[in-house]
């Protein structure tokens, strides 16, 4: 058989067809990772690291780059409770984090667990178990590259399992007129075999499953922006917008804003709007609103004189789902010793001593 140009174009359009129409996502199955901790639900999916920059091991979930920045050993982790507004009878959802990051000389390294068990008719995500990994680094003076290896499982609506790769990059603008530390951030999500053998619900209903009704979707691109708008030595005021493209057949819109005073409490909220489970009936969604406190801990007896003091920041969020289900999330992050913010001072010693 004779393979023209005609033939692959046809092919091309047919193969893109197919997958708009199949793709049926649950309700939130983008968002799988994302309800397991504070500070996801309310970053705003930020490829860039947020309005106010701020990396933690959950961040590969949204861009793997993102890791590189961080100097310290860092812990987090995180549950979050869900529960009707509406139905006394519905069961109880749940999610959990537990991740590290470990910085080398080679690559910034991060790993996390992310359980999640939403049996919510309006946002059925299942049971799941998946273990994320991650690398990161610095390759240019503005320029960060990251890469993720994730695995999982899934139960309760059949069984089935999950083996992608993640990719992605931050560029580091700077400072222009009154916006401070502008970024850019991408990344190409779910490289490999999602979750599409299950029976879950999808937005366009229970459809026949097909190979693309997987979620979250396969090959979602994400990119987006953000920057300091207010900056002051006691106040900051951070932005941060994104879209997605879930494998060329939905877009989702993000934005986050984020306040921080003192480097002491912050304030965090943000906005998604999911065009084509809008388009199926699905409430628009209300602004998440979530807080932090950060403070200095005792950590002498982890014997280091670098880590005699640390940093602590705990947080809480709640978001509501479809207007039926709300999302209550507590968290910590753990950030071991000090974070340099002078650049090391280098002496050269006199010959004659």
């Amino acid at each position: 058989m004779k393979i023209t140009k005609k033939t692959i174009i046809a092919s091309v359009i047919l193969f893109a067809t197919a997958s708009l129409f199949a793709y049926n996502p649950p309700n939130e199955g983008e968002n799988l990772f994302g309800f397991s901790n504070p500070f996801l639900l309310t970053n705003g999916s930020s490829t860039a690291g947020g309005g106010i920059f701020e990396c933690s091991p959950s961040s590969m979930a949204v861009n793997p780059a993102i890791l590189a920045f961080e100097q310290r050993v860092t812990f987090d982790f995180g549950y979050t409770g869900m529960f009707s507004s509406v139905d006394e009878s519905a069961p109880y959802g749940q999610s959990f984090n537990l991740g590290a990051l470990m910085p080398t000389p080679f690559a910034v390294l991060g790993g996390e667990i992310v359980g999640v068990f939403v049996p919510f008719k309006e946002m059925q995500l299942g049971n799941s178990f998946t273990l994320k990994t991650a690398a990161a680094k610095k390759v240019a003076d503005r320029l960060s590259l990251g890469v993720g290896v994730n695995a999982g499982i899934t139960y309760g609506y059949n069984t089935d399992w999950l083996l992608t790769a993640d990719i992605g990059g931050l560029y580091e603008v700077g400072d222009l007129g009154f916006m401070k530390d502008i970024r850019f951030g991408a990344s190409v999500l779910n490289i490999g075999k999602t979750y599409n053998s299950t029976t879950v619900k999808g937005i366009y209903g229970n459809q026949s499953n097909t190979s693309w009704k997987g979620y979250p979707c396969f090959m979602t691109v994400k990119t987006g922006a953000a920057a300091n708008f207010v900056k002051t030595k006691d106040f900051v005021l951070g932005l941060s917008f994104d879209v997605s493209f879930p494998f060329f057949n939905n877009i989702i819109f993000d934005s986050g804003l984020q306040i921080d005073i003192k480097d002491f409490f912050r304030l965090s909220t943000s906005w998604q709007y999911d065009m084509n489970a809008v388009a199926q009936g699905y409430a628009i969604d209300i602004p998440t609103v979530g807080i932090s406190f950060k403070f200095n801990i005792d950590t002498k007896f982890i014997g280091n004189n670098e880590m005699k003091k640390s940093e602590m920041a705990v947080s809480s969020a709640w978001k509501n789902v479809n207007g039926n289900i709300n999302a209550v999330s507590l968290g910590a992050t753990v950030n071991l010793g000090q974070k340099d913010k002078e650049a090391p001072v280098i002496e050269i010693m006199d010959d004659e001593e």
